[in-house]
C-alpha cells in the first residue's frame, strides 16, 4: 500500500497567480461584470449625490432654527423640492444596491459551477496514486467547502466592494470640491492604516491555509469515523475516537481563533485612526476659521458661515469612514477566498495520467490478454523497493495465482497490470506491447476485477451491475446475473432489479454483494480477469455459488487471482510466491507442497497453525 503524504515541514505552498487562475472561471461573464461595474458605480454615484443633498436640507433646518444663512436653499418649496429629491435618490440608490447583489451573485454561482465541473473531470484524470496518497474527506473539502468560500466571497464581496470603492471616491471628490486643504488633512492618515492593514493581512493568510488544512483532517476524520463506525463500537474504541477528534477540532479551532482574532482587530484599529482623523480635522478646522482661512463662500456647500461649513464638512468627512471600513473588512475574507484557491488550484494543478501520443489501443476484437513481466522493480518511493525484478507470463485460458504474506506485493502487482502506476525498471507487457506504450482506458476496458471488498453505488442493482458495459440490454444483464447465480435472490427482493442499494450495499448480505460484482464482470466480457479472493466470512452454500459463478467466469480468459485461502488455488495454472518484493517460488500447488518450501509452510500453517 502507497504511503500517506503529508507535508510536516510547516510551511504553506501557495499556487502563483491565484487570481489569475481564479478569474480564468470567471472571464465568461465578462460582459456581466462590466453591467455590474457600471450598476456599482452608479450606486456609488449616489452615494455623494445623496450626502450632498442632505447636507444641504440640513442647512437648510439650521438657518430655519435661526443659525446662519445658506446660499443654495433659502425657501420652503426648494426645501420640498430638495427633499423629493434625495427620496428618489434613496430609492434608486437601494435599487442599484441591490442589482449589484443579484448581479454578482449570479456571476459567483456561474463560475463556481464551472469550478466544481473542473475538479470533479480532473479528479477523473489524476493518477490512483493522488487518491492513495490525500485523504478522501479533504478531497471533500476542497471540493465543496473550499470552492464554497469562494462562492461566498465573490457573491457577497466583490460587487459590495465595487460600491464601496465608488463612494469613497464620490465623497472623497466632494470633499475636495468642498475644501482641498481640509480634504488632505482627513486624507493624511489613511496611508498609514494602509501599511498596517497590509502587514496584518500578510499575517492572516498563512492562518486561513491552516483553518482549511485541519478542516479537511476533521473532515476526512468524520468521514472514516462513519465509515468504520461498526469496526468503532466492535471494538469499544469509542472514547479513543474521541480523544482523536478533540485533537483534530483543537486544532481547527486554534488556527480560526487566530485568523479571524487578527480579522477582528482591523475593525477597532481603521475605527481608532478614523476618530482619530476627526480630531484632526476639528483641530486644524479650528485654526482654520481663528485665521480666517475659511471665507464667505465654499464652493459646492456655499454655506456663508465659516463654523456651519465646518460641521457640513465633518459630516461629509464621515461619511467617508464607513465604506473605508467595510473595505478593509473584507480583507480577512479575501484571505480565505485566497488560501480556499490555492487548495482548490493545487487539485487542478495535479499531473494528469497520460499515455504517449502513438499509445496503442486494445480492442476486445484484437486483444489476446497475454500478460508478462520481465525483471520489473517498483518503488511507492525511491528509498523504498517494493517489487524487485519480479518474472511471470500469464496465458489466456490460465490462472496464474498470486500467494504470499501480507505486504509482500500481491496488490502491487495488480496496480502495476491496470496502470495505476508506472513500473521503475524492467518490462510489463500486454500481448507482447510494454504496458507503458498502451492507452490506459482502452486497457482498463479490456480489464475486468473483482475484490474482496466490491463496492456498490447506492442506485439500483440494475444500474450496479450495468456499471460493467454502459450500454447493455436488460436482457444482457439479465442473462449476466443468471450466470453469476444472483439472479434468484434478486427477483425475490421486494423491487428486484429495481431494488434501490444502500451505502456499498449495507442492504446485501456480503455474499449477495459479491454476486452482483460478478455479475457485472460477466457483463464487462473482458479479456483478463483480476480476482482478489471473494469468498471469505461468508457461508459455505453461497461459498460455493460464488466458485461457481468465478469458475464461469474465468474460463478462456486471462485470470490472476490475489489468493488468501491457499485451498481455493490448488488448481492453479501456476502460483507465484511473494515474499518480501520478490517472487521466491512459483509452480503448481502439488509440485510447490512436495518442495516443502516457503508454500508449503503458508499451505500448513492455514491448517495446523504453524508459524512461518
Amino acid at each position: 500500500m502507497p504511503p500517506i503524504l503529508i507535508n510536516t515541514s510547516g510551511k504553506q505552498k501557495y499556487s502563483k497567480g491565484t487570481a489569475k487562475k481564479l478569474w480564468s472561471y470567471f472571464s465568461k461573464y465578462k460582459w456581466q461584470i462590466i453591467v455590474t461595474f457600471i450598476v456599482s458605480t452608479i450606486a456609488g454615484a449616489f452615494t455623494a449625490v445623496s450626502i450632498y443633498m442632505y447636507t444641504l436640507l440640513y442647512s437648510y433646518l439650521m438657518k430655519f432654527m435661526g443659525m446662519p444663512d445658506t446660499g443654495i436653499i433659502n425657501t420652503v418649496s426648494a426645501f420640498i423640492f430638495a427633499g423629493v429629491g434625495l427620496l428618489i435618490i434613496y430609492i434608486l440608490s437601494n435599487l442599484f444596491t441591490w442589482l449589484t447583489s443579484f448581479l454578482t451573485v449570479k456571476i459567483a454561482e456561474r463560475g463556481c459551477y464551472h469550478l466544481r465541473i473542473a475538479i470533479f473531470r480532473k479528479l477523473h484524470k489524476i493518477p490512483i496514486k493522488y487518491f492513495d496518497q490525500t485523504p478522501s474527506g479533504d478531497i471533500i473539502s476542497r471540493t465543496a467547502n473550499d470552492v464554497d468560500n469562494i462562492t461566498r466571497f465573490i457573491s457577497q464581496y466583490i460587487g459590495n466592494s465595487i460600491y464601496w470603492i465608488c463612494s469613497i471616491i464620490s465623497v472623497g471628490l466632494l470633499m475636495f470640491l468642498a475644501n482641498w486643504a481640509l480634504s488632505l488633512i482627513v486624507l493624511l492618515i489613511y496611508p498609514l492604516v494602509a501599511l498596517v492593514n497590509m502587514f496584518i493581512i500578510k499575517t492572516l493568510r498563512p492562518y486561513y491555509t491552516k483553518q482549511q488544512k485541519c478542516l479537511g483532517e476533521l473532515n476526512g476524520y468524520i468521514e472514516e469515523y462513519i465509515s468504520g463506525t461498526k469496526i468503532i463500537s466492535l471494538f469499544k474504541m469509542e472514547d479513543q475516537v474521541k480523544k482523536n477528534f478533540d485533537i483534530l477540532n483543537e486544532k481547527l479551532t486554534k488556527n480560526s481563533t487566530i485568523a479571524n482574532s487578527v480579522t477582528n482587530i482591523m475593525m477597532p484599529l481603521n475605527g481608532f485612526f478614523n476618530n482619530m482623523s476627526f480630531v484632526i480635522l476639528a483641530a486644524w478646522g479650528v485654526v482654520f476659521i481663528l485665521n480666517g482661512w475659511i471665507k464667505t463662500s465654499w464652493g459646492v456647500l456655499n454655506i456663508l458661515d465659516p463654523t456651519v461649513f465646518l460641521v457640513m464638512f465633518t459630516m461629509i468627512a464621515r461619511n467617508l469612514t464607513n465604506p473605508i471600513n467595510q473595505l478593509i473588512s473584507t480583507f480577512g475574507q479575501l484571505m480565505l477566498c485566497m488560501a480556499s484557491s490555492d487548495r482548490v488550484f493545487q487539485i487542478l494543478e495535479q499531473d494528469e495520467e497520460k499515455d504517449p501520443a502513438n499509445a496503442k489501443l486494445l480492442t476486445a476484437n484484437t486483444i489476446q490478454g497475454v500478460v508478462e513481466a520481465k525483471n520489473m522493480d517498483f518503488s511507492y518511493t525511491k528509498d523504498k523497493p517494493i517489487l524487485k525484478n519480479i518474472n511471470f507470463i500469464a496465458k489466456p485460458g490460465t490462472v496464474t495465482a498470486l500467494v504470499g504474506p501480507t505486504g509482500a506485493g500481491k496488490t502491487t502487482i495488480v496496480n502495476l497490470i491496470t496502470k495505476f502506476y508506472d513500473i521503475n525498471g524492467g518490462q510489463l507487457m500486454v500481448d507482447g506491447t510494454p504496458i507503458a506504450n498502451i492507452n490506459r482506458t482502452s486497457l482498463r476496458q479490456n480489464i475486468t476485477m473483482v475484490l474482496q471488498d466490491t463496492y456498490l453505488f447506492g442506485v439500483s442493482i440494475y444500474e450496479n451491475i450495468r456499471y460493467g458495459k454502459l450500454n447493455a440490454s436488460k436482457k444482457e444483464i439479465i442473462q449476466a446475473s443468471k450466470l453469476a447465480n444472483c439472479h434468484s435472490f434478486i427477483t425475490k427482493l421486494p423491487d428486484g432489479y429495481n431494488t434501490i442499494l444502500s451505502d456499498n450495499g449495507g442492504n446485501l448480505s456480503q455474499g449477495q454483494r459479491q454476486l452482483i460484482a460478478i455479475a457485472r464482470a460477466f457483463l464487462a466480457d473482458s479479456k483478463i480477469v483480476i480476482l482478489d479472493e471473494a469468498t471469505s466470512s461468508i457461508d459455505t452454500k453461497t461459498e460455493i455459488q460464488i466458485q461457481e459463478a468465478m469458475e464461469k467466469l474465468i474460463k478462456n480468459r486471462t485470470t490472476l487471482m490475489i489468493a488468501h485461502r491457499l485451498s481455493t488455488i490448488k488448481n492453479a495454472d501456476n502460483i507465484l510466491v511473494i515474499d518480501n518484493g520478490q517472487i521466491v517460488e512459483h509452480g503448481k500447488h502439488n509440485d510447490l507442497i512436495a518442495k516443502k518450501g516457503f508454500y508449503y509452510k503458508l499451505y500448513m500453517s492455514q491448517f495446523r497453525g504453524n508459524q512461518i
